[in-house]
């Protein structure tokens, strides 16, 4: 079989497996790292703040082929499509839910892989995971259009998916690299920089000021600052305020499924910070189920703050 049909197979593969994605050759690779340097370069993504992330997150883009795979020549993007998941918690003798966004439960990482493994083994090929933007490398692969609000979205999906990126030695000649592009209809509607509570969306360009994006604040572990409201929380973890008002979600934004329920005790046993190894074995598989056992560092601040906010009525 010639390479350009094993691309197109391999696409095939995925998509009959629930999984949206696209392949553009690593000759691209001094393309990104150029185009994620002028956002330094030119204070679109300020450097502090992107010193921040690498800290927190330790993403450092490697714009380079692995040493595991250094003659790799096509990076794999994928998207699984995946819903909100609701978490019920009890407290002060009534319940309050918990939302964590599509993007963060990761479950679907392994059944990709898999996928992709599999069909490039039968071939001789490897793969590997990429540690690369792949907000940017979805939207430049055209497999996705960036929103106002830095989300990117799929059509038929909006942006209840979550994306993955890897590497593989298997040539690239069937390449879908193109401009980067953006949402048709944000260029007239404003519905998520009027609802964004922190004004971190702007009308002049489809960037956020990431430092003041709630979920920046969601995801560390430092105390909220001061000018915070509460009554802005709305996740575990992240925020979907931009998201359930973008009208390119309109069909998507009720898509909730439920996760697991958390006794008064559980709740209670999260908030006083009682740490993951002393919790019920339980408990931490439910935890695990939606991926937050690798967040648990930072539920107890950000469940007390949802449990704050249905107590004061605040909304």
């Amino acid at each position: 079989m010639k390479s350009d049909m094993r691309t197109l197979e391999l696409k095939q593969q995925l998509h009959q497996a629930g999984f949206k994605n696209s392949v553009i050759s690593t000759d691209h690779l001094p393309e990104l790292q150029s185009e994620y340097g002028r956002l330094l370069d030119d204070g679109d993504l300020d450097r502090d703040f992107y010193d921040e992330i690498v800290r927190r997150y330790g993403l450092n883009w490697d714009f380079e082929p692995p040493g595991k795979l250094p003659k790799a020549r096509s990076i794999i993007i994928t998207a699984a499509q995946q819903p909100k998941i609701s978490m019920e918690f009890q407290y002060k003798g009534r319940k309050f839910y918990g939302i964590i966004p599509p993007t963060y439960v990761y479950d679907t990482d392994a059944t990709v892989l898999g996928v992709i493994s599999a069909y490039l083994n039968d071939h001789k090929y490897k793969v590997c995971d990429a540690l690369l933007p792949t907000k940017m490398i979805a939207v430049r692969s055209g497999l996705a259009r960036y929103g106002r609000n830095n989300i990117t979205y799929i059509d038929g999906w909006g942006s209840y998916y979550r994306l993955k990126a890897y590497f593989s030695d298997m040539p690239c000649d069937v390449d879908s690299w193109q401009e980067s592009v953006a949402m048709e209809q944000c260029r007239k509607c404003t519905a998520c920089v009027t609802k964004c509570p922190t004004s971190a969306i702007g009308k002049d360009r489809f960037l956020i000021d990431a430092g003041k994006c709630l979920t920046f604040f969601n995801e560390g572990v430092e105390e909220f600052p001061k000018w915070i409201d509460p009554a802005w929380h709305n996740c575990l973890i992240g925020c979907m305020i931009c998201q359930d008002v973008c009208p390119a979600n309109k069909e998507h934004v009720s898509w909730l499924m439920p996760g697991a329920e958390f006794s008064g005790e559980e709740t209670n046993m999260i908030l006083k910070g009682v740490s993951q190894d002393n919790l019920p074995a339980q408990t931490r598989e439910k935890l695990q189920k939606v991926s937050m056992l690798d967040s648990y560092p930072l539920l107890k601040r950000n469940l007390r703050a949802l449990a704050e906010r249905e107590s004061s009525g605040a909304s």
